[in-house]
């Protein structure tokens, strides 16, 4: 089977996770995907017993470890994980990504969590399970499945994160890092930041949505070299065969600066008190995601730009790519809110113009927009794509806001 381009949003959660739309429906993320331009998902969530049934019912192998399902959108199986723990005198916690070869594996999976948690309490169980353990438990149960650290920047819930996390994934995953072949990003990080810190050298850097609802799909998203099998897409994965990852622009992270949200301080790493409190009520800051990798970064900040918005990488890194969802563009240029149905209609009369999200976003002339949009949309679109944006970066759980420039 020859390899292609495959389009891969492989962290994403069921109506059955906390928190989440109850769009999230096969069906739902199906139709999501065709229209962000999405060629395989991650199906969520497996552990979930009522959400394994419907993905049993809804799927059909089409090849190995490559579902489809009624509703049109390909799939492989996998899930969020949430280890919580106590190691070296602190409380552990950190989510993991696993991708599992088939429903057998996944039952296998689930009979050894079963034995530990309730997995009918929330899609994305709390495990009271080691990074370590966890990763052994799940190759125990099948030697294919792969093992992803999650958001590995993000303070609470972050391999790496300040509050609950470690300083390599060595102390995380002991004997078996190793065989830990990629990390995700998360929003507030892109691989330049990455690129910096030498315990994810050697490791894919992937670049995934975390979607709750169906608008949140494909809000990052990994372009790999690869067979549409599921061999396919994990041997990518660990053999580095991304060809480009699509980014949010980290700053519109809720996690990137440090700061208190409850005294609105927001702050650079460079302004941060020794102690880590706030200058204003002298309680603990949360230390943001460009705090922990200045901490461990062992090389500087090197980002050159290539044509058309591409960030080229060092050798062996691929480049990618920093995007603002096209409702937040249009939501933008005609000055209503993203949830208005101006902005639906816009939306998707674009989408239905040029086949998907991602291409209004990557492909689309500035020419063709202005005529199948209007000029608004078009430079919102066009500025977007070549970084001419203004940010106001997102602290403690507060989303950051990304504008493009004026036309003027």
């Amino acid at each position: 089977m020859a390899t292609r381009r495959l389009v891969v949003d492989l962290h994403v959660h069921s109506r059955f996770a906390m928190a989440t739309s109850r769009a999230m429906t096969a069906p739902g993320l199906a139709t999501a995907a065709a229209r962000k331009g999405i060629d395989v998902l991650a199906s969520g969530d497996f552990t979930h017993p009522a959400w394994l049934s419907e993905l049993q019912r809804d799927l059909k192998e089409v090849s190995e470890g490559v579902f489809r399902s009624h509703a049109g959108a390909k799939f492989i199986l996998g899930t969020e994980l949430s280890c919580v723990w106590k190691q070296d005198g602190r409380g552990r916690r950190v989510h993991i990504l696993v991708l599992a070869p088939g429903f057998e594996a996944v039952a296998s999976i689930n009979a050894r969590l079963a034995a530990i948690a309730n997995l009918e309490s929330d899609g994305r169980p709390v495990l009271r399970l080691s990074g370590r353990e966890l990763a052994a438990l799940v190759w125990e149960a099948d030697e294919r499945c792969v093992v992803i650290p999650a958001h590995v920047w993000t303070p609470w819930y972050g391999v790496y994160g300040s509050k609950s996390g470690f300083d390599s994934l060595a102390e995380c995953f002991g004997d078996l890092a190793s065989r830990v072949r990629a990390v995700e990003t998360g929003l507030s990080s892109d691989p330049s930041m990455n690129w910096r810190v030498p315990d994810v050298d050697g490791r894919t850097i992937m670049s995934f949505s975390d979607a709750h609802s169906p608008a949140t799909l494909g809000r990052e998203l990994s372009i790999l070299d690869a067979e549409p099998t599921y061999d396919g897409i994990t041997g990518a994965i660990s053999g580095g065969r991304v060809v480009e990852t699509i980014e949010f622009y980290p700053e519109n992270g809720k996690y990137h600066l440090n700061g208190h949200r409850k005294c609105g301080v927001r702050l650079e790493p460079s302004e941060t008190p020794a102690d880590g409190k706030c200058p204003n009520c002298s309680r603990p800051l949360t230390l943001g995601v460009l705090h922990r990798i200045e901490e461990l970064a062992g090389r500087p900040e090197q980002v050159p730009m290539g044509e058309g918005g591409l960030i080229e990488g060092p050798p062996g890194r691929p480049p990618f790519r920093r995007l603002s969802p096209l409702r937040d563009l249009v939501a933008q240029a005609l000055g209503f809110g993203p949830a208005t149905k101006s902005v639906s209609r816009a939306c998707n009369s674009a989408i239905d113009e040029f086949g998907s999200e991602l291409a209004v976003l990557l492909e689309a002339t500035a020419d063709d927009l202005a005529r199948a949009s209007g000029g608004d949309i078009a430079h919102a679109v066009i500025a977007a794509r070549r970084g001419e944006v203004e940010i106001d970066p997102g602290y403690d759980g507060v989303y950051g806001t990304v504008r493009v420039r004026s036309a003027g």
